[in-house]
């Protein structure tokens, strides 16, 4: 077996793994895909399209960025799978040189690129004659893949290039220029050494106990941020579009962020259980829960804000808010059962909503 032989059978061990790992939120995801797929797939198209037909700049920058940031998400999950980062040090004792480790980790994150593989179908459903008509679409598909190939080895240049990308969303720049812009910052920003974090508690409390894991855990809280920002950032794009529907998908986003937050409590109460002991030999075990629910109902809380901010606000709207309690207590004292707990609250919000 040849050095690429091995990572593409390591590769598909470790899809298979993550797809064992996906079956412990087999109803959770069904719900997702029946309840919401047909509108994702939908919202993708609907996507490439606008960036095709450039009728908008302001709108097709705006689907741009969301595109990058939807590929970073998805790409971050699929990362130490592509770098097979479980075995990265037995690499080197298949290899002279690190060329074809390079060249292996840039074939299979490409491979798994399902947005880039959407744009070159287009691309070829188009032709060349209408291509050509759209320059910009080909600049799309190369920061496509600039950015997939920087998530692997420089993630917080990916991070640094979409926040510079949504500062420009304020200036009325071409499709090209907006492309070229965030590609020259990117490149920039891979020049700039990584910043680490640290922090080290000067008292023991359940305060400084949450913000120590939270910096050890910081990506797993920008990553839920960040997949809650997006879909807020989708449906403004589309009820800028069709505003008649937008009363429909914010009670759906702010049920998915309901999700992705309480969902954090599986992670945190078994954090927090491993420390048990600890926090009651020094009586602040109560203590240290009651902050846990408290931080993630403000994480909650602040994309709430934002979801009504930049969509709008309704009755609906708040009872999501309302049932982020039960939520976090039952993925804190029922983790089994959050998935029908939660997916009995959505579809009783819906239920209600079209009821009355």
């Amino acid at each position: 077996m040849n050095y690429f032989q091995y990572r593409v059978n390591a590769y598909r061990y470790a899809l298979k793994e993550l797809g064992r790992q996906i079956q412990q939120f087999a109803l959770m995801i069904s719900t997702l895909f029946y309840i919401f797929l047909p509108g994702l797939v939908g919202a993708l198209f609907f996507g490439l399209g606008r960036i095709v037909q450039n009728d908008s700049v302001q709108a097709t920058n705006k689907v741009i960025w969301g595109y990058l940031l939807l590929q970073t998400l998805m790409l971050s999950v699929l990362k130490p799978i592509v770098l097979d980062l479980s075995h990265r040090r037995f690499h080197l004792s298949l290899l002279q040189n690190m060329f074809k480790q390079r060249l292996a980790d840039i074939t299979l994150v490409l491979w798994s690129h399902v947005l880039l593989w959407m744009s070159l179908a287009l691309v070829i459903s188009m032709g060349m004659e209408k291509v050509a008509r759209a320059p910009h679409l080909i600049v799309f598909i190369a920061t496509q893949v600039c950015f997939a190939i920087a998530l692997l080895y420089r993630l917080q240049s990916v991070v640094y290039a979409l926040l510079f990308a949504l500062v420009l969303q304020t200036f009325e720049l071409s499709i090209t220029a907006y492309l070229i812009s965030i590609n020259v910052v990117l490149l920039l920003a891979c020049i700039i050494k990584p910043v680490s974090f640290a922090y080290q508690p000067k008292q023991i409390n359940s305060w400084g106990f949450w913000l120590l894991y939270g910096v050890n855990k910081l990506w797993s809280l920008i990553w839920r941020f960040a997949v809650s920002f997006l879909l807020i950032w989708g449906a403004s794009v589309i009820g800028h579009e069709r505003p008649e529907l937008l009363h429909w998908y914010t009670p759906m986003i702010a049920s998915i962020a309901l999700l992705l937050w309480g969902s954090l409590c599986l992670k945190t109460s078994e954090h927090l259980k491993e420390y048990r002991l600890f926090w009651q030999s020094i009586q602040q075990y109560d203590k240290a829960v009651t902050t846990q629910h408290i931080l993630i109902f403000c994480f909650y809380l602040l994309s709430w804000l934002i979801s009504i901010s930049l969509l709008n606000f309704d009755l609906y709207v708040l009872m999501a808010l309302l049932f982020a309690p039960a939520i976090q207590w039952c993925a804190a004292n029922k983790p089994q059962h959050l998935a029908v707990c939660w997916g009995v609250l959505v579809v009783a919000l819906y239920l209600i909503k079209v009821l009355v």
